[in-house]
């Protein structure tokens, strides 16, 4: 199987439900996409440098991989751990760049499966409304500033039949504090991650890597 064909075939779905180049208005980019320029050895190395970074890279902390046959530059940040159903999950971006060529950015959730290998999955982190953001927001924003450590601040969303608790890890007085949030969706199912937050003079942000 062409290899440059099977990633386009296996990033297409991902983009249906994620995020498009900034440029793309349709899905007609993808003949003329930086991927396309990636060899079966670009591919492979890609792949391995992505699997890599998901099991020692911080959130945060970005990593630039070089193409070894072409001139595509990639950046690779993941943003955001957690786990869905007791499974590791990772949203990341990948920004591909080359000499005289826009860039293109897209976005997945990775998951580990049942086998322990890292694929992009369809997360449940995706299905979140707005107010289920907000309630996330307005609860890890009562944990912080409540002080109470191991005390679980707690909600229930009716619209979207998503419970969701927030506890804050450490009570002690300073600028940065860890907290823990769990979602379960109507069937059960875990979104739990930790957190390390900092309050600056533009409010509560997740703590940069240095």
């Amino acid at each position: 199987m062409d290899k440059r064909a099977s990633l386009r075939r296996w990033l297409l779905p991902v983009l249906c439900s994620l995020a498009l180049p900034v440029s793309a208005s349709n899905f007609g980019f993808l003949k003329d996409s930086l991927m396309s320029d990636l060899s079966g050895k670009d591919i492979d190395s890609l792949q391995a440098e992505i699997a890599n970074i998901l099991e020692t890279t911080p959130d945060k902390e970005i990593v630039r991989w070089q193409a070894p046959d072409s001139k595509v530059t990639v950046k690779i940040l993941p943003k955001l751990s957690y786990s869905e159903a007791g499974l590791p999950c990772r949203r990341t971006l990948l920004n591909f760049s080359a000499p005289k060529k826009h860039a293109e950015t897209y976005g997945f959730t990775i998951c580990k499966n049942a086998a322990s290998k890292w694929q992009v999955a369809d997360s449940r982190l995706q299905a979140l409304r707005d107010d289920d953001i907000k309630l996330i927001e307005l609860h890890a924003l009562q944990a912080l500033e409540s002080g109470e450590a191991g005390v679980p601040v707690t909600w229930f969303n009716p619209g979207s039949k998503v419970n969701g608790t927030v506890v804050l890890l450490d009570g002690a007085a300073g600028n940065c504090k860890n907290i823990a949030i769990s979602l379960f969706d109507s069937k059960g199912v875990s979104l739990e991650g930790q957190y390390r937050l900092c309050k600056t003079d533009k409010g509560w942000q997740r703590e940069a890597v240095k």
